[in-house]
């Protein structure tokens, strides 16, 4: 937002038995890692951020959030389950309820659908709300990748992550608010649209802040129930 502004173990355990439950642990970080639920190393090892992931996902699908690789989490990622996999594990912060539009996918998503002015305004003002939370994985959840992104030109998920962090760290306290809802415009590719509008913004750090208009310009793909930015650039707006 604004980038113009500023941007242990069980007792006897085998060696086998270590081997498979970190492969289990990279297989289970690989496949949230494509849900963009996760972002830290496919290393093997279990982290309150990778808990945190996978609490994120089974409130998602519905299961009982435990921040473990129970049976319904293993198959419904598709990975083979290893026994005390997160039961020993250090615990993680408790996760924010989530927006309420749009959730996001725990799957991959169906085929485009047509793209209505009123899914589009639950989307903006979803990305808005979002754009004041500390959660990372829930800002960076509405691109496509590689996205043309601000002034930066096309870039992939890694860089928006950290520049997303970078901001955050720079911005603590972020307010935005939409001025009208969004004008869309055709983009003349198929499933794909582009989307106008404008939000005042303040932002907030331990020494100074920042506030003002902006004008945002997206083109935005349909995936499945979902949308998402595949270019994003801004205009800072004059103070009236």
């Amino acid at each position: 937002m604004i980038r113009t502004v500023v941007c242990l173990c069980v007792a006897l355990i085998t060696t086998a038995i270590v081997v498979h439950a970190d492969e289990t642990i990279r297989q289970v970080q690989e496949e949230l890692r494509k849900r963009n639920l996760y972002f830290g190393d496919f290393d093997g090892q279990s982290t309150p951020e990778l808990i945190g992931a996978l609490k994120r996902y089974q409130k998602r699908k519905g299961f009982e959030v435990t921040g473990a690789v129970d049976a319904d989490t293993a198959a419904s990622l598709h990975v083979q389950s290893a026994v005390a996999f997160t039961e020993k594990s250090p615990p993680a912060p408790d996760e924010p309820d989530l927006p309420i539009v749009p959730e996001p996918p725990a799957e991959s998503p169906a085929p485009s659908q047509d793209i209505s002015q009123d899914r589009v305004n639950k989307f903006v003002e979803a990305y808005l709300h979002n754009g004041e939370s500390k959660d990372v994985c829930l800002q960076v959840w509405f691109y496509a990748f590689p996205v043309a992104y601000f002034q930066y030109g096309l870039v992939d998920q890694d860089f928006v992550v950290k520049d997303t962090k970078s901001y955050l760290r720079a911005w603590p306290e972020r307010k935005y608010t939409l001025s009208a809802p969004a004008t869309l415009i055709a983009s003349g590719n198929e499933g794909e649209i582009k989307i106008e509008f404008s939000i005042s913004y303040k932002v907030r750090n331990h020494t100074q802040t920042a506030s003002g208009k902006a004008k945002y310009f997206w083109t935005v793909r349909s995936e499945g129930d979902d949308l998402k930015i595949v270019a994003i650039r801004e205009q800072l707006l004059p103070n009236k």
